[in-house]
């Protein structure tokens, strides 16, 4: 046996010699350590000797069986160091392997630089959730099933209900969190709810089925559409810079009164920016708030349209398109 085990030895050391890369490497380590070599064979073999016998032949395997492992040990180290191959630390930050690759997506760089002035203002971000029943969706906000407001949404619906009989469905704006924060929360607050929004639209360069909305809410006493304007004009001239203007269109929505819409100048243009208004009586008393005593207004856009107002772009389609050397440009 201890000639067998030698003649292993010599002839890894040959083969060695011919090992280009380390996919060789390996399968030559498992011919000579694997669970086929001669050596795992000669151990598991070992219980069938006398114990004499047994103690030598054990001995010069392990033997043999070190020399091998360090043979392969310093094999591959030279085959790393051949290759120049630098050993990756997964704890390190990664790298940046060209300058200015990567950054903020437009869509992205507004949402930040609009929670930045929100915040200033004193505004809480708060989350909604996506899929939500028609109650608060919308008739807690003055749209019972007839009402002809929820074509202008043409909504997708689910078949589910909840144990209630309660139907759900893919929130159509974040306003759906509107009555429930103000189940739970005594005025005065002032709140914004971002979050994506599902409506069955066709899409074209100015619309699509699912976008990020912004809607702000705020309640207390004294409240007004000097408040409101106010407001707008100060997040709208942060993001898009101190010469923006913004102007009120009359307009029409069942959970505001008045309702106005809102259309902001930047670069020379007229742009429609969103709705807004005040809080209809009705949604304060469904949320548990006393019209006599509070007021309180909201408003709310899509960021991609304001994304798409700041950069200059004519079709909101391309925020999505996966065209890197494009999006680079902004």
């Amino acid at each position: 046996m201890k000639g067998n085990l030698l003649g292993q030895l010599e002839s890894a050391k040959l083969e060695l010699t011919r090992v280009k890369d380390r996919h060789g490497l390996l399968q030559l380590k498992s011919r000579y350590l694997g669970a086929k070599s001669q050596v795992a064979m000669g151990l598991s073999q070992l219980k069938g000797l006398e114990a004499g016998e047994r103690a030598k032949a054990g001995q010069a395997l392990n033997q043999v069986k070190k020399q091998l492992e360090k043979l392969f040990a310093a094999a591959e180290q030279e085959l790393v160091t051949a290759q120049d191959f630098e050993p990756v630390d997964i704890t390190e930050p990664g790298k940046r392997e060209y300058p200015g690759y990567g950054h903020a997506h437009p869509t992205t760089s507004v949402i930040a630089e609009s929670f930045r002035i929100f915040t200033e203002l004193g505004f809480a971000i708060v989350d909604s959730p996506e899929v939500d029943t028609d109650w608060y969706n919308f008739e807690a906000l003055n749209m019972p099933p007839e009402h002809p407001a929820r074509e202008m949404q043409d909504t997708f619906y689910s078949t589910y209900q909840d144990k209630n009989g309660a139907k759900w469905l893919p929130r159509t704006h974040t306003s759906n969190m509107q009555v429930r924060f103000m189940e739970h929360n005594k005025p005065p607050f002032k709140i914004i709810v971002p979050g994506k929004v599902f409506r069955n639209e066709n899409e074209d360069a100015t619309h699509s089925w699912a976008f990020i909305q912004i809607e702000g809410v705020v309640v207390g006493e004294g409240v007004s559409m000097a408040d409101l304007k106010g407001t707008l004009l100060r997040i709208v001239r942060g993001i898009l810079g101190s010469e923006a203007e913004i102007r009120f269109r009359p307009s029409f929505f069942p959970y505001t009164e008045p309702s106005v819409e809102l259309d902001c100048k930047y670069q020379g243009k007229w742009l429609e920016l969103g709705g807004a208004g005040m809080i209809h009586p009705q949604v304060l008393r469904n949320g548990g708030i006393d019209p006599e005593k509070y007021t309180g207004f909201a408003f709310g856009w899509g960021y991609e349209r304001l994304a798409v107002i700041k950069y200059g772009l004519n079709d909101l389609r391309s925020l999505w398109r996966p065209n890197f050397r494009y999006l680079e440009q902004f």
